[in-house]
């Protein structure tokens, strides 16, 4: 074996594991298309997969709601997935385990995401709703008004 050889195998072993510490960020429609694409032919496993792409669509979909039906999904939605115990057949442990799914994985993924959201919701509400100081019509940003001189002031 050879200098450049032993190179080569170098870096495609490089890339190789580089490609295994990557995220794994998959859309919704990407995670249930593996799901479908399974040969879950039976019935039971077709309501499964329904039961838990529900949840997560309800809990997704509804994250900002403000009416109290599609706040209610979202609740609803979040406590099942929050839920570690196996409390019934379709708690949400039994749903991931059936499907073949890491529940404690999945779970984390999701209270991740819904983290995340409610952080960006929160910045975002709080540059809406800050007041903004105005002196003769122009608006003062921020710490510049205990900078900035008033003309009526310096007249003083």
């Amino acid at each position: 074996m050879t200098m450049v050889d032993a190179e080569r195998d170098r870096q495609q072993a490089e890339e190789r594991l580089g490609d295994l510490f990557q995220p794994d960020c998959l859309l919704p429609s990407q995670f249930f298309a593996q799901l479908k694409r399974k040969r879950y032919s039976c019935g039971e496993h077709r309501l499964v997969r329904a039961i838990i792409q529900d949840a997560v669509e309800c809990f997704q979909k509804h994250i900002h709601a403000t009416d109290n039906k599609r706040r209610q999904l979202y609740l609803d939605a979040e406590e099942w997935i929050s839920c570690d115990e196996d409390t019934g057949p379709f708690s949400f442990n039994n749903v991931c385990e059936l499907l073949g799914l890491n529940p404690d994985y999945v779970r984390e993924g999701l209270l991740a995401w819904r983290d995340q959201k409610r952080a960006m919701h929160s910045a975002r509400s709080l540059r809406a709703t800050r007041p903004r100081a105005r002196i003769d019509g122009v608006r003062i940003q921020g710490s510049s008004l205990s900078h900035q001189k008033i003309g009526s002031d310096s007249a003083l």
